[in-house]
């Protein structure tokens, strides 16, 4: 991300206390120009904080640079952008361990490695050995890595994943946090899963293909073991090359699943707030097509109801069509959502109809009664009954139909492992948990950070 203020000339005295916040603000561009994860390159969005010892090489440290005030010498800020460009033009990160290096050649040897640990049986899945799997279909598993056995790897993670994330703050200290990975593993002949996503990926031709692991790691989503304000996530990121394939919404969706609010003493909530503006946009786009899908009768809630049902036995048709009614509490706790995030997508998606009811009038006694007498309690209903929201299933179908939302859930309960696993499916074979969906925007990759 070039700097806006690279190449101005400055007009403050050398040492004023604006020129040094001003230099100091150039630590928010890229110190990465690119990385390399496993056999491919892509560019990079943010800064992150990588050693500088590391990344640019001991070899390549300048041994003087500008100074241009004491806080600079407090604070131990260094510049991450250079006349030439970033610090570190290419970072090599290996997708198995997430550790880095600057050259080439340490970049092989320590995929070799990998490859030697993996034909000895020492390494039998894409992910630290400790992780467990909550979620494998299709391809597709999500690992969930506990931040205080894997330090090293957590850490490595999420300074990788900065480099995408521009509000992002927790880095070291992991051990308060679970990670959960997302990867793939094509099937014999297959093309990996980016070869449609969007960013300037190429294939890293230095590599053999034997030297990368089969399984690739797509993204990741985090959350706190202890969350005062029920989070079921903190941060998401799906990498550049994976993106645009609804990816996060299927991590959203598992990080929903994995509160448990189908089971009793169950947590409902909803991501870390305040929301980033991609964030939000992706979140609004997953509510909507959940409550979607449950209106229409294509998920079931915990209880394995749905919400239009056709009674058992019955087969005469009705004139009218059945209607539902629920709050907008009950409606959040059969999708597991929190009310203002019903709210929320309600508003998106534009399909709700408000009716005034039409108010009674007070008889003579009810006026006369007094703040204490009957009127005041007739008071009490009309203002608890303003006006009722009414949504026509009709309306559902065209808001999916002009977005083109699948009503059909892609995340299976089959897919889910241990503890997670339900078995109160629904005779159709759908998911009896409510759970989201793969199809949403193309931004459901940068969500909220910690």
């Amino acid at each position: 991300m070039p700097s806006a203020t690279e190449g101005i000339p400055s007009l403050l005295a050398e040492g004023s206390p604006h020129r040094v916040r001003r230099e100091s603000l150039r630590i928010l561009n890229r110190n990465i120009g690119q990385v390399v994860l496993g056999n491919l390159l892509f560019d990079t969005w943010y800064y992150s904080p990588y050693p500088d010892s590391i990344i640019q090489g001991v070899s390549n440290l300048p041994s003087t640079r500008h100074v241009t005030g004491a806080a600079d010498l407090r604070n131990g800020i260094t510049h991450s952008m250079t006349k030439e460009g970033p610090l570190c033009a290419k970072l090599y990160v290996c997708s198995t361990c997430f550790r880095y290096c600057p050259e080439e050649r340490d970049y092989v040897q320590h995929l070799i490695h990998h490859r030697a640990r993996r034909e000895q049986g020492l390494e039998t899945q894409p992910v630290p050995e400790s992780a467990v799997q909550v979620y494998d279909w299709d391809g597709y598993a999500v690992w969930e890595v506990d931040g205080e056995k894997e330090k090293l790897y957590c850490q490595n993670l999420s300074l990788f994943g900065k480099l995408f994330l521009e509000q992002k703050s927790v880095f070291f200290d992991t051990a308060g946090f679970k990670y959960y990975t997302l990867t793939y593993t094509p099937p014999l002949a297959a093309t990996p899963p980016g070869a449609k996503g969007r960013g300037r990926k190429r294939s890293f031709s230095a590599l053999d293909d034997d030297l990368t692991p089969k399984a690739q790691v797509l993204g990741f989503f985090s959350k706190e073991n202890l969350s005062w304000d029920s989070n079921n996530l903190a941060c998401i990121l799906i990498f550049p090359p994976f993106q645009h394939r609804q990816l996060g919404q299927l991590l959203m969706a598992v990080s929903y699943k994995l509160s448990g609010w189908e089971w009793e003493g169950g947590v409902i909530g909803g991501p870390e707030k305040p929301l980033s503006a991609m964030g939000r946009k992706s979140y609004l786009r997953f509510w909507s097509e959940r409550i979607a899908r449950f209106m229409m009768g294509q998920t079931a809630d915990a209880d394995a109801q749905r919400v239009f049902a056709p009674k058992r036995g019955s087969k005469r048709r009705t004139v009218k069509p059945r209607k539902e009614e629920m709050t907008v509490k009950e409606l959040g706790d059969r999708t597991g959502m929190l009310g203002e995030d019903v709210v929320a997508a309600l508003n998106e998606m534009g399909i709700c109809k408000v009716t005034v009811p039409r108010r009674k009038k007070k008889n003579s006694l009810e006026t006369q009664g007094g703040g204490n007498g009957p009127s005041s309690h007739t008071d009490q209903e009309q203002a608890e009954d303003l006006a009722t929201v009414v949504v026509h299933r009709s309306k559902i179908l065209e808001w999916a139909e002009s977005r083109g939302v699948d009503l059909t859930s892609a995340v299976r309960e089959e897919g889910f492992l241990g503890e997670w696993a339900l078995s109160d499916t629904d005779e159709s074979g759908t998911d009896a948990s409510g759970t989201g969906d793969h199809s949403s925007d193309d931004n459901e990759d940068n969500g909220s950070s910690p």
